[in-house]
Order: C-alpha cells, then structure tokens, then sequence
C-alpha cells in the first residue's frame, strides 16, 4: 500500500480512508463467490446480491417500499424507551449523588440487570404487558438503562468536588445541582453511556420483534426479518 501511494503520488491519508472500505467490499465478494461457489441454498445463507436487491426492493427501489413502514415502527419504539432510559437515568444517579443507600442500592441494580439480556425479561414481560407496545418497551428500556446509568454514575463520580461545594455554596436545589453541574460536567461519560445503551437497544428490539413476529404478533424490523 505504502510503495503504492509513493509510487502514484497518492496522498497515505487517502490510502488509509481507503482501508476500510477495500476491505469490506473484499468481504462482500468473498461472501458473493463462497455462496455462489458452493451453491448454497439461499433459504439458508443467501448470495450477497440477493440481500442488496431484496433490500433495496423493501427501501422502493424496483419494489413496494414497505421495509420504511416496518423501520418506522421499530424506530418509534426504539426513541420511546431511549427517552424513558436516559430521564430515569439521570433520576437515578442524581438520587445516589448525595444519598448512600440510593448509591448502594443503583450499585446493586446495576450489578444485577446490566449483565442479564435483557431479551431474558421478555416472557416476564408478556405476562404482565401482554402481546402488546409496553412490552418491547420494557424489556428495550432495561436494556438500555443500566449502561447508561453505569456510565453516569462514573461520570458523576470525577466531577470536581469544588464544582459541587460551589453549586451547594449557591444553594442550588438537588435537581438543578444534577442538571447545571453534573450533567454537563459528566458529559463525556454520558455520551459513551448513551451509545452503548443506543447499540443494545437495537440489538434487543429486533430480537424483541422476531419473537413478537413468530407468536402473531405485527410491526417492526424484526417482524419483518421473520416474515
């Protein structure tokens, strides 16, 4: 690659953007010649081509467009529980700041769910929610809360004691002490808490959905990958 560039007068900058994307469509068409090769049944693992033009039917290029509806489904559930994870969140970790047994018993609670699937609570779930929205919600808002909470408490935890004596100093109330000190100080670690919560939430919703579609159920990516 390097004698490449040097030889072409190519910038290393532009070779290293390259990288990536080389090796995915490498990928892509060692999985097109595999399939193709050994003549898999599609049924099982489909050609790389068959999955671009079956996807692109669903998102109306050549075809009916109803993978959007489908992605509109899970994408509204999906926002509800991430609004419902990062306010209980914040409510939390802003209870455990200056109260012990708060702190020990989010301590406990994280311990508990955080490593659990959350895809685990579904029958759970269904018992109590039914076949219905507020079970998906649920068992995606567990998925999400912990690590977001986690990432909170880490982060509430480096903020500079001076910057809270300072806010106590000012007599700011329990609430806004959270909203104008903490938060904005434990920004980082609440970012990162919000992507993972963000990447499990997919992942547990389209599971959520799958099952959801195998018992009768309607809507969703899920639903529409078990159809």
């Amino acid at each position: 690659m390097k004698a490449l560039a040097e030889g072409h007068n190519v910038s290393p900058e532009i070779i290293e953007k390259l990288r990536k994307p080389i090796v995915v469509a490498g990928l892509c068409l060692a999985w097109e010649l595999v399939v193709r090769g050994m003549q898999v049944n599609p049924l099982l693992f489909p050609a790389f081509s068959d999955v671009v033009m079956h996807l692109a039917a669903g998102l109306g290029l050549g075809g009916s467009g109803e993978l959007w509806g489908y992605i509109w489904d899970t994408l509204r559930v999906l926002l509800q529980a991430y609004a419902i994870s990062v306010a209980l969140a914040i409510f939390m970790t802003g209870l455990a700041v200056g109260n012990r047994w708060a702190r020990e018993v989010l301590s406990v609670m994280t311990g508990i769910f955080q490593p659990l699937p959350s895809i685990a609570l579904l029958p759970m779930a269904i018992l109590w929610f039914g076949f219905s929205q507020e079970s998906l919600i649920f068992v995606v808002v567990m998925s999400m809360l912990w690590p977001i909470a986690s990432s909170l408490t880490v982060g509430f935890a480096t903020v500079s004691p001076t910057l809270v004596r300072l806010g106590q100093n000012y007599e700011l109330s329990r609430i806004s002490l959270v909203t104008t000190v903490l938060v904005p100080s434990a920004l980082p670690m609440m970012i990162a808490g919000l992507k993972v919560g963000w990447g499990f939430g997919w992942r547990t919703i389209v599971a959520a959905e799958l099952v959801f579609g195998a018992t009768g159920g309607g809507g969703g990516i899920g639903w529409f990958i078990n159809n």
